[in-house]
């Protein structure tokens, strides 16, 4: 027997009920003994039988000075530790504390050999005990929790963390966890954890070998399988329920305040324009004279928009037996109508609905792909932990949704296991009535309410309409539709990544390349084939090749002397973009013959390939299988440049007219090509809203002014047939708000002068207000100059600095500036919209500029050369109502309840010396006071704001 196999055989065998499991939680002055960091308090909680025992803690004389960050985050300083026992007097303690228990800590890997670390450094021998990370478990044992910081863990189940970052506390917790993650464990499915345990994860330490006690726990139980699972082809799963249309009756819609009220739940908010907006929505869809006109509704925040339009629909769907499709902007905002309105709605309603999520195909876990993905070694550790967590997920979820694990950045593994589409399954796919897209859309006819974004609604539009004749459809964020029509219609080939893609593929059919597949299949006439397509190939990379410079040798005039940046851009006119496809008409034919020639070859390949699994080892259908899928890719990639070039260049058909560009390298070496619908102008109309009844549109901020052309510009509609109702906030915002605005500041276009301005002057409000601040920018790259300047100024204990691009994702930075009470957040695009930072969370809002779009965008001076021809003017047709929409919605995250306060600071004298400043004032809710000063004066004005208003944020 191997020493490892011994190992393995002890450690289960020491895992039983009766283990004695120590968690520790340790504070440190740093994070490697070896440079002189030490312990400044430890904690440990032992726990047995599901049971906490007993504990220890305490704080530990490092010998050093703790640094400032240090004491920020943990509370402990210097004059704490002074008098309490250095780490050799303990070490015994410690040791005798520990020995013959498996340790256990959150980020076991930091803790575990930090403590063994200075045990060593004291004369002590390292602890020869097993090591389990309650991280790893919670990722595999909770996987659908957004966070797995111990704190927001505590947060999910409830489990009070009163000192975070203490090391009693934490350790406390952090036990308090285990036992329910035991407790999870225990409860899953034998079929589960045999494979759990089979796919020999490598996790930290020894917490592998935990579901492998659990197995053997679980099998003496040998409870029955819950009545909420059902095993299929060696996989537990979630049963789903069924639906069916049984109620008939014929509801009366609740027109008046008490009628509502008397559905409305108990101690819920009244809201006037709420109310209004079901009413108006109700009366437009069942009046015949007015249900075939387009409706748009601009709801304030605060009136409860959600609610305001899926009640008065469902008595509507309900009453003609129509469903209703909701676009919306973002998959958080699907999940908000999901997991709150819906639930909200059904506690208000006399008969029940139904909602269903539907997403693109790719969101969607493919049962067959995962299955046959557990049979196959898998060497990524991130792989690894995705296939348990995987397996855990299966027994919850309903839908197999990908979205509800969270994963961050798109791990490459989901892409060989997500859904490839309905077209893709089979009746013989050994999980066909297991399939979750099959049983979505299944479930989509007793569906009243279909929950899409905006870009899915764009590309499927057709669907709905043919599937569901004609449903009713709602818009909300109704503004950003035309930006999701116009990006859902771009198409971009990038010659260089496409020639790297193509000689990568050679090398893999290189006979010379040991790792290749031309090595592993040599036998005929497989090996034929390959080195058919290899020449085809070949040739194909020398054409490609060959375009490339002619493009780039026809339009290198164009692109000008001297690059200031790497890339530079050029709009390319139709007429000379359609003379280069004519003059290279024979060798574009030449490589589309080639691509068919290799997709054609690599059908009938697989399938010979695939009937002869048994001559094949498994590391050679793997090699297989990604040669399958790079010539798979690379032949949809030159699908998408066919597509550029087919792309109509006149308005025809509903179709709109498209623009073309080039991206090219400084170097002249890499060059891109691109097609984008240029307007939404007669797309919308024929090939979304045809195929709905007549629509609603709604959002809090829609329109510029209420003369502006621009909304119904944006969504494609003809003024004279909508009918619009802005509803008024009921904030009170002369009590809640002000609006603070400079008239000191330098000329926006010198760089250099208005970051210095933008610096002095944030550390001036910053210095006064010690409240929650969100500084909204137009770039990054101001961003990075402003936040380098700040952090050098400020130290972090003081005010945590959050900034886009620097600190993390939208996501993380909206949780840690959320966890703090005075925290920095600054942020560009979409932190202008989108995030709901209620109360206390936001009281400071800083505009650093107006929003003006950059005029070198390409797609900007195409717009303005559109609008030109027309006869308009871009400045007041374009750029300033969607400047002004964007000042509002910024301004929007500020007052978000009732309850809130706050002042807004416009760091851009232009809203008081330009003309058009007062146009975008004009827009602002009227009874917001503002106040136009220098910077002295604001600051001064804005302390006096805050302390008039009783609520204080502690610093």
């Amino acid at each position: 027997m191997t020493p490892q196999s011994k190992f393995v055989m002890n450690l289960v065998k020491r895992m039983d009920a009766n283990t004695i499991y120590a968690v520790v939680d340790i504070e440190t002055t740093g994070t490697n003994v070896a440079e002189g960091s030490r312990i400044i308090q430890f904690g440990c909680v032992l726990v047995q039988n599901g049971a906490i025992i007993n504990q220890f803690a305490t704080d530990v004389n490092p010998q050093t000075t703790i640094p400032e960050g240090i004491q920020a985050l943990t509370g402990i300083s210097n004059a704490q530790v002074k008098k309490a026992p250095l780490f050799d007097d303990i070490a015994g303690t410690i040791y005798s504390l520990l020995a013959d228990t498996v340790f256990v800590a959150h980020n076991v890997n930091f803790d575990f050999p930090f403590v063994n670390a200075e045990l060593e450094r004291v004369g002590y021998p390292p602890l020869s005990i097993q090591a389990i990370d309650s991280v790893t478990l919670s990722q595999i044992l909770l996987p659908t929790v957004p966070s797995y910081r111990l704190h927001d863990l505590s947060q999910y189940l409830n489990i009070t963390h009163e000192h975070p970052h203490s090391a009693d506390d934490d350790a406390l917790v952090t036990a308090k966890l285990l036992i329910v993650l035991f407790e999870r464990m225990q409860q899953l499915p034998i079929v589960t954890l045999q494979q759990m345990v089979a796919q020999d994860a490598e996790l930290p330490q020894s917490t592998a070998e935990v579901f492998k006690w659990g197995l053997q726990v679980v099998k003496k139980q040998r409870q029955p399988l819950p009545d909420y699972l059902y095993v299929s082809n060696g996989l537990a799963l979630r049963k789903t329920t069924q639906l069916a249309v049984t109620d008939d009756h014929q509801y009366t819609y609740p027109r008046t305040k008490k009628n509502k009220l008397k559905r409305f739940p108990k101690h819920f908010e009244w809201r006037a324009d709420q109310a209004k907006m079901m009413n108006l929505i109700y009366k437009q869809y069942t009046t015949p004279e007015s249900a075939e006109q387009p409706l748009i509704v601009e709801a304030p925040t605060g009136t409860g928009k959600s609610l305001g339009y899926t009640l008065p629909f469902a008595y509507i769907t309900q009453r003609y037996d129509r469903q209703v499709v909701i676009a919306t902007d973002t998959v958080l905002l699907q999940t908000q109508l999901m997991d709150q309105t819906i639930p909200l709605l059904n506690r208000m309603l006399p008969f029940s609905v139904h909602a269903e999520v539907v997403k693109g195909s790719r969101h969607y876990l493919d049962l067959t792909r995962f299955k046959t993905s557990l049979d196959e070694p898998e060497r990524s550790k991130q792989s690894q932990l995705i296939r348990l967590r995987l397996l855990v997920w299966l027994t919850q979820t309903t839908t197999g949704d990908l979205d509800e694990l969270h994963l961050r950045n798109d791990p490459p593994y989901l892409s060989a296991v997500c859904h490839r589409g309905l077209d893709s399954l089979s009746t013989s796919d050994p999980f066909y009535e297991d399939d979750f897209l099959r049983r979505l859309y299944q479930r989509l006819k007793y569906t009243q309410f279909i929950i899409v974004n905006h870009a899915f609604l764009i590309q499927h539009a057709a669907y709905f309409g043919d599937t569901f004749q004609r449903p009713y459809l709602v818009v909300d964020e109704a503004q950003h539709l035309a930006d999701y029509a116009l990006s859902t219609q771009r198409q971009k080939f990038d010659f260089q990544v496409t020639l790297n893609a193509t000689r990568h593929l050679i090398e893999q059919l290189n006979p010379d390349n040991q790792f290749g597949l031309a090595t592993v299949v040599q036998e005929a006439p497989f090996g034929e084939q390959l080195q058919t397509m290899r020449t085809w190939l070949f040739e194909f990379d020398r054409q490609l090749d060959a375009l490339s410079g002619h493009l780039i040798q026809q339009f290198q005039q164009q692109f000008g002397g001297k690059f200031t940046t790497p890339y530079k851009e050029i709009l390319l006119e139709t007429a000379d973009w359609q003379s280069f496809l004519t003059q290279r008409a024979g060798l574009l034919e030449q490589l589309d013959i080639l691509v068919d020639k290799l997709a054609t070859t690599l059908t009938a390949l697989s399938q010979d390939f695939y009937a002869q699994t048994d001559r094949w080892l498994k590391s050679d259908e793997e090699r297989f299988m990604g040669f399958e899928t790079s010539l798979t890719k690379l032949v949809t990639v030159w699908q998408t440049f066919s597509t550029i070039r087919q792309t109509p260049t006149q308005e025809s058909n509903g179709a709109g007219a498209y623009l073309y560009w080039l991206t090219i390298s400084d170097d002249r070496t890499h060059i891109m090509v691109t097609s984008n619908l240029m307007t939404v102008q007669g797309f919308l109309s024929q090939q979304v809203y045809s195929h709905f009844q007549a629509p609603t549109f709604t959002g809090a901020t829609l329109f510029s002014s209420n003369r502006s052309q621009y909304l119904y510009d944006q969504l494609d509609l003809n003024r004279d047939e909508v009918k619009m109702r802005r509803l008024k906030s009921d904030f009170n915002f002369d009590t809640q708000a002000k609006l603070y605005i400079s008239n000191d500041a330098p000329d926006i276009h010198d760089d250099d002068a208005y970051h210095e301005y933008l610096v002095k002057t944030l550390l001036k409000l910053l210095e006064t207000v010690n409240r929650p601040t969100l500084v909204l920018f137009n770039s990054l790259e101001t961003i990075s100059a402003v936040y380098s300047k700040l952090t050098a100024a400020i130290r972090q204990q003081d005010r945590l600095i959050l900034a886009q691009g620097i600190s993390g994702s939208k996501e993380k930075l909206i949780k840690r500036f959320m966890d703090e009470d005075n925290a920095v957040l600054m942020g560009a695009a979409s932190f202008w919209e989108g995030i709901d930072l209620p109360q206390e969370q936001l009281q400071l809002l800083v505009i650093a500029r107006l929003p003006f779009d950059s005029p070198e965008r390409v797609e900007t001076k195409v717009q303005f050369a559109r609008l030109k021809a027309a006869g308009k003017n871009p400045f007041y047709n374009l750029s300033l109502p969607k400047a002004t929409l964007r000042l509002r919605q910024g301004i929007g995250r500020l007052i978000r309840t009732r309850q809130d306060y706050g002042a807004v600071v416009v760091l851009d004298s232009r809203l008081v010396t330009r003309h058009y400043g007062q146009t975008i004032l004009k827009t602002l809710p009227e009874s917001l006071p503002v106040m136009t000063a220098t910077v002295p004066q604001l600051t001064a004005d804005i302390a006096k704001f805050f302390k008039n208003h009783q609520t204080k944020v502690q610093p």
